[in-house]
C-alpha cells in the first residue's frame, strides 16, 4: 500500500458543526498557517479557506472574515507610545488597516473588541501595557446582530444581510492578541460557537510557528489535545443520555480518552492503535477487524504494520499485506468509507485477475466495512480500518459513523505522535547544528564528542566550542544548561553565542563568565548554567581558567601524573558574578578533557565517584586519543541517562618559536628591540617579513615605553600560520588610534601598525595590559 496525499477541500455547515468538523477545521487552518512563508500571508490564507469551507445552497455563508491583531506602534511604524488595531487580512480589503485604541477608560467604545479580549482573559490595562496571560483564547458570539449593542456599524450588517458574528482567537508569543471574526448571514447556533474554541487553539498553534518558540508550540498542542479530550467526554455523556444503544459508543470514547492520555505520556504507538482496533471492532459488532497503517523508517522508507482484533494474530501472518485492488482502492488512495452488506456480490469483488476471491484458508467476509484513516494536517493517508462478519448486512449507517469517528481519531493520534517527533528531531538536529567545527590547532590536537541521553526522547542544554583567539591562543569551553527539551536547547544557544562573543573580545576567562552570568541572569529560563573556560597561550606554555560551578577538568601531564583543574572556582552562571581565575603550566605533551556530567555520573548519583575514575581513565588512555570512544563507553557503560559533551585537547608543541626581550627605559630600547627582532627572524628563516615586522616592533616599543614610562617585556612568537609579536607593560590605557592632520608629526604609530600588520589588538593582563600585532605567513603552494 503506497500512501495517497489528499488535498483538504472540505466544505461545512455552519448550522451543524460538529466535533469531527471541528477536529478537521483546527488540524486544516493550523497546517495553512504553518506552511504559510510569513504571517501575513499566514492571515490571507486563513481568511480565504475560512470563506470558502462554509457554504450552502446559496453559496458561501461568511460574506465577510477579518483577521485582526493588537500591535504596538514600532510594529506597525507609527506611534511607539500607542497600541493599534491592525486588519491583517480581510475578504473585503487586500490590504491592511490600522486603527488606534483608545485609552483603557473608553475601551467600551469598541464593544465587540472589548467583550473579545474580555474572554482572553485580558484587561483593557493588559492590552495597552503589552502584559496579562500570554496563553489566554477563547470564542465571542453575538447569535443576533441586528440591533446588537456590540455591533456599532449597522450599516455592515445591513448591507451584508450579517444575521450572526462568531469571533475566535487568543495570544501569541510576546503578548500579542490576534482574533478572527466571521460574520455569517445564516444564524449560528451556540454548539457551532463552543466548537471554536478547539479551532482558536489550533490556529493559535499555527500562527505561532511565525515568531514563536517551539515551547509556546507545544504548550498550545497541549492545551489543543485537552480541548479535544474534554468535547469526547461531553459527547458520550450526551449519547448515553439519548439513547441506551449507545452504550457501545460511549465506551469508544473512554477508550479515546486513554488513547490521548498515552499520547501525551508518550506511550507506545502500536498499543495506542491496537486500542482503537479493539474499540472500533466492538462498537460496529464486526467478527474481526484489522488496522493497516504506513509508518516512516529513519532512512525515510514506508513499511505497513498492522493490528488486529477478534481473532488471534497467527489467522493473517500467513497472508501477504492487502494489495490496492479494486475493492481495497477506495480506503487506500483515501477516497472514502466503503460498506457493502455481502461483498462477494459486489461486483469488484474477485476481479484481480489471475486471484478470485479470498485466498485459501481466510476467514469468510460477508458483510464488509473499510474506512481510510487520512492525516487532518498534511492530507496523507496513513492506512485503513477493515471490518468483516460471515453473516450478510451486519453493519449499519450507524456502525459507520462509529468506524469513521475511531479514524479520525487514530489519525490525530497517528499525526500528534509525528509531529511531536518532528519536535524532538527538531530540538536535536538544533543542539547539534550549534555544536562547532572544530578550527585547526597548530601546535594542538583536538578532539569532540556529543552523545545525545541513550533514554528519553528530549533534547539537553550540553554543548563545547572551540574558538580562536589573537597571537595563536585558543580558548575551549565546555558547559551545561540544566533541564532537557526545546527551552534548555533555546538557552544553550543564547548562552553558548555570548561566551563566544565574549571571548573574541580577548577578554580574561573571568571577565568572559562575569559578563555572560549577567546576560543569563536576564535570560528567561535560563535557571542553572555551569560553564568552565580555558585558554591556552602558546607562547609562555600556559592555560588560564576559570568555572561557573561545571565540574573539575582533568588535566595529565607529560609525566603521566592526573590531576583535577577548576573546582570550586565560581558560582554558576546566572547566580554568581565573581568567578576565579587559575593560571597553570600545559607543557608539551600535556593533556586536558573538559566534560558534562552525563559522562561522570553514576546509579547513586555520586559525581566525585564517577570524576575519579575518569581522572584514572584518561591517564591511562594513549596520549593520541584514538581510545576515547571506548573511553565513553567504559564510562557510561552504554547507558547514560544525560547528553554527554566532551573535549580532548593534547599538546603536541609542533613548529612553535618563541623569543622574548626585557626592556628597561633607556633612550635605545626601541633600536635594541629592532636589532632583536631583525636576528630572530633571520635565525627563523623569516627574513621577507623582517621590514614589517621592524617597524610594528618599534611602534609598538616606542608607544609602551614612552606611554607608561615604565620597563616593557617584547615577545616574539611564530607558528605554522603567522609570526606574532606583542609588548606588555604596567599601563592601564587602552591604546587606540587617533586621526593625524597632514603636518601631525604625532598620533601615527598605530595607523603604522596598522597598515603593516595583518590585524593588531589589545588586552587586558593581570598587571597592566599587551599590545599585539600579527602579520600572516605566505601559504606555502
Amino acid at each position: 500500500m503506497s500512501p495517497s496525499r489528499v488535498p483538504d477541500r472540505r466544505t461545512y455547515d455552519i448550522t451543524r458543526f460538529g466535533l469531527s468538523d471541528m477536529v478537521r477545521t483546527a488540524a486544516d487552518l493550523r497546517r495553512l498557517a504553518e506552511l504559510a512563508p510569513d504571517f501575513p500571508s499566514a492571515a490571507r490564507a486563513v481568511v480565504t479557506r475560512l470563506q470558502e469551507c462554509f457554504t450552502d445552497v446559496g453559496g458561501p455563508v461568511l460574506p465577510l472574515v477579518r483577521l485582526l491583531t493588537i500591535r504596538t506602534g514600532a510594529e506597525v511604524g507609527m506611534d511607539p507610545a500607542t497600541k493599534y488595531l491592525v486588519l491583517e487580512a480581510g475578504t473585503e480589503s487586500p490590504d491592511p488597516r490600522v486603527r488606534a485604541l483608545p485609552p483603557a477608560d473608553e475601551f467600551e467604545s469598541m464593544p465587540m473588541m472589548a467583550a473579545m479580549t474580555r474572554e482572553f482573559g485580558l484587561t483593557p490595562e493588559d492590552i495597552l501595557n503589552g502584559s496579562g496571560d500570554s496563553n489566554g483564547f477563547g470564542v465571542f458570539h453575538v447569535p443576533a446582530a441586528h440591533g446588537s449593542h456590540y455591533i456599532k456599524d449597522q450599516a455592515l450588517v445591513i448591507e451584508h444581510d450579517i444575521a450572526s458574528v462568531l469571533g475566535f482567537g487568543g495570544v501569541l508569543s510576546g503578548g500579542t492578541p490576534f482574533a478572527v471574526v466571521l460574520y455569517s448571514r445564516v444564524p449560528i447556533p451556540a454548539s457551532t460557537a463552543e466548537q471554536f474554541t478547539a479551532v482558536a487553539i489550533g490556529l493559535r498553534v499555527g500562527l505561532l510557528a511565525h515568531g514563536a518558540g517551539v515551547p509556546a508550540e507545544r504548550d498550545a498542542l497541549r492545551q489543543h489535545l485537552t480541548t479535544l479530550e474534554q468535547a469526547s467526554r461531553d459527547q458520550a455523556t450526551a449519547l448515553e443520555e439519548a439513547i441506551e444503544q449507545l452504550r457501545a459508543a460511549a465506551d469508544l470514547v473512554d477508550t479515546l480518552q486513554v488513547v490521548g492520555r498515552r499520547l501525551t505520556a508518550q506511550l507506545d504507538l502500536d498499543a495506542l492503535v491496537q486500542d482503537a482496533t479493539d474499540a472500533a471492532t466492538k462498537a460496529t459488532g464486526a467478527a474481526f477487524g484489522a488496522f493497516f497503517y504506513n509508518l516512516i523508517d529513519s532512512y525515510g522508507e514506508s513499511y505497513t504494520l498492522f493490528t488486529l482484533s477478534g481473532v488471534p494474530r497467527e489467522a493473517f501472518e500467513k497472508f501477504p499485506m492487502p494489495r490496492n485492488t479494486k475493492v481495497f482502492a477506495q480506503t487506500f488512495n483515501g477516497v472514502g468509507t466503503m460498506r457493502s452488506p455481502n461483498i462477494t456480490a459486489d461486483y469488484r469483488y474477485g476481479d484481480n485477475p489471475p486471484y478470485h476471491g479470498m485466498p485459501e484458508g481466510h476467514l469468510p467476509v460477508c458483510s464488509y466495512l473499510a474506512v481510510p484513516v487520512v492525516s487532518p494536517s498534511s492530507g496523507e493517508v496513513l492506512g485503513g480500518f477493515f471490518f468483516g462478519h460471515p453473516e450478510p448486512d451486519q453493519f449499519t449507517q450507524r456502525h459507520e459513523q462509529l468506524a469513521e469517528g475511531i479514524a479520525g481519531y487514530s489519525a490525530i493520534a497517528l499525526d500528534n505522535a509525528r509531529l511531536f517527533s518532528r519536535q524532538r528531531s527538531m530540538a536535536t538536529e538544533l543542539a547539534r547544528s550549534m555544536l562547532p567545527t572544530i578550527p585547526a590547532t597548530p601546535g594542538l590536537r583536538v578532539l569532540s564528542r556529543y552523545l545525545p541521553a541513550a533514554t528519553g526522547a528530549e533534547v539537553g542544554g550540553d554543548w563545547f566550542d572551540v574558538v580562536s583567539l589573537p597571537v595563536g591562543r585558543t580558548a575551549f569551553v565546555i558547559g551545561d544548561v540544566a533541564g532537557r527539551g526545546v527551552s534548555a536547547a533555546a538557552v544553550m544557544g543564547q548562552i553558548r553565542t555570548a561566551v563566544r562573543s565574549y571571548a573574541l573580545l580577548d577578554l580574561p576567562p573571568s571577565e568572559v563568565l562575569r559578563n555572560t552570568s549577567e546576560l543569563a541572569m536576564a535570560t528567561p529560563d535560563a535557571d542553572f548554567i555551569t560553564c568552565l573556560y580555558a585558554v591556552h597561550d602558546p607562547a609562555d606554555g600556559t592555560l588560564t581558567f576559570s568555572s561557573a560551578g561545571h565540574p573539575p577538568a582533568v588535566y595529565v601531564s607529560p609525566e603521566g601524573a592526573s590531576s583535577l583543574i577548576g573546582q570550586t572556582l565560581g558560582m554558576p552562571l546566572g547566580v554568581g558574578t565573581t568567578f576565579a581565575q587559575r593560571q597553570i603550566e600545559f607543557p608539551v605533551g600535556a593533556r586536558l578533557v573538559l566534560y558534562t556530567d552525563g559522562l561522570v555520573e553514576t546509579r547513586n548519583g555520586y559525581l566525585n565517584e564517577g570524576i575519579d575514575a575518569l581522572a584514572e581513565a584518561v591517564r591511562q588512555m594513549p596520549a593520541d586519543g584514538e581510545a576515547l570512544d571506548a573511553l565513553i563507553a567504559r564510562m557510561t557503560a552504554g547507558e547514560h541517562a544525560d547528553d554527554v559533551a566532551l573535549l580532548y585537547v593534547r599538546n603536541e608543541g609542533n613548529n612553535r618559536r618563541v623569543s622574548t626581550l626585557v626592556l628597561d627605559t633607556t633612550p635605545d630600547a626601541a633600536a635594541r628591540a629592532r636589532s632583536f627582532t631583525s636576528e630572530h627572524l633571520e635565525l627563523w628563516g623569516l627574513t621577507a617579513l623582517t621590514d614589517r615586522a621592524v617597524t610594528i616592533t618599534s611602534e609598538l616599543v616606542t608607544n609602551a615605553i614612552k606611554h607608561t614610562g615604565t620597563p616593557a617585556v617584547l615577545r616574539l612568537h611564530a607558528d605554522a600560520r603567522r609570526l606574532s609579536i606583542d609588548v606588555s607593560d604596567h599601563g592601564s590605557t587602552q591604546p587606540r588610534t587617533l586621526p593625524a592632520a597632514l603636518d601631525d608629526e604625532h598620533h601615527r604609530g598605530l595607523h603604522i601598525v596598522e597598515s603593516f600588520a595583518t590585524r593588531w589588538g589589545t588586552r587586558a593582563t593581570h598587571d597592566g595590559k599587551l599590545v599585539w600585532a600579527e602579520i600572516a605567513l605566505p601559504r606555502r603552494s
